[in-house]
């Protein structure tokens, strides 16, 4: 980036509208990261006298919002499958990293645009969309945190991220969202949910409420934990989890999750539990585990052994496992 001395400024607007560059950090990133580029529409002069440059951050679309694999490229406005969008900006000062972070709820007007003021030079830029009721951590860039709580469960997620490069040109930064997370989904076979059973809880460990959205990967071990409250005829669950790698044997391996699923009644007692291990997660893939679950009735409590898995070779489909073996 050229060093401009001061009042030099005014032949330098003179100059060509210049587009914003940006670098990857790696060429293996997970995510592929989208073009930024430079709109004259919203140019504002640039202000020598703070040093900082104005910079928009718009959420174009988010693709592959299609979990279940028929529209496996599809791209829709973000609106209609988030409810947040986080915005944070990291600056390196050399002492510290500087911290810019904008929240943004569905319903407002911006809803999906950012606009700010930046300093000249390097700046990461994180964009994360879900339907958390809270905003995740964002304190550092290499680890967004939903904590798994009642208020901060782990939804669907997507993200983007770079690099950006700010110049004194001002310029509008397109992002398009890719989903980080994998699906877990159970589908009962049975003929009707006991009387008294009015909850289903899954506990589960080894996927992430965290992620690295330069890499889509889970950062952390995390124990996840959601109950859903059974509506009525409801034969269909689902939670979520961000897939994590780990080193075996000298490879790098997808981890598994344990899946514990349990009934309660309508004190919160666990009425029934089954135990799933070994249960395969694909970031943008739904692992389907189908079958009877009341089979034997309530006050039974059994371990399954995870096996029959049936893989869809086209991207962004489901995986098939049996409840009952």
């Amino acid at each position: 980036m050229e060093k401009y001395q001061k009042g030099s400024w005014p032949s330098t607007l003179k100059r060509a509208a210049r587009f914003i560059s940006f670098s990857v950090l790696s060429a293996m990133l997970a995510l592929p990261l989208t073009m930024l580029s430079c709109s004259d529409r919203s140019h504002q002069p640039f202000k020598p006298d703070d040093g900082k440059v104005p910079l928009t951050i718009s959420v174009g679309s988010v693709s592959q919002a299609d979990f279940a694999g028929t529209l496996t490229r599809a791209k829709v406005n973000v609106g209609e499958i988030c409810s947040r969008l986080n915005f944070a900006i990291y600056t390196d000062t050399g002492d510290k990293v500087e911290k810019i972070q904008i929240n943004q709820e569905a319903g407002e007007e911006s809803f999906g645009t950012v606009s700010t003021e930046l300093t000249v030079g390097m700046h990461r830029i994180v964009v994360i969309a879900h339907s958390g009721d809270k905003n995740p951590t964002m304190t550092d860039p290499n680890s967004i945190t939903f904590n798994n709580t009642a208020g901060l469960k782990t939804t669907d997620v997507f993200c983007w991220s770079s690099e950006v490069e700010v110049t004194s040109q001002t310029g509008v930064v397109e992002v398009s969202l890719e989903r980080v997370t994998a699906m877990f989904r159970l589908v009962l076979t049975d003929e009707s949910v006991p009387e008294g059973v009015a909850e289903m809880r899954f506990k589960y460990y080894g996927g992430s409420a965290a992620v690295n959205p330069f890499t889509g990967e889970g950062t952390v071990k995390s124990n996840q934990t959601e109950t859903i409250a059974i509506s009525t005829g409801q034969k269909r669950y689902e939670v979520y989890t961000i897939p994590r790698f780990e080193d075996k044997d000298g490879q790098r391996q997808p981890s598994m999750l344990k899946m514990t699923i349990e009934a309660l009644d309508v004190s919160g007692n666990t009425v029934k539990s089954r135990v799933i291990e070994n249960v395969p997660v694909t970031r943008n893939r739904i692992t389907c585990c189908t079958g009877e679950y009341f089979e034997g009735g309530i006050m039974e409590y059994t371990t399954l052994a995870f096996q029959g898995l049936d893989v869809e070779e086209d991207w962004a489909g489901t995986d098939d496992i049996p409840l009952n073996e």
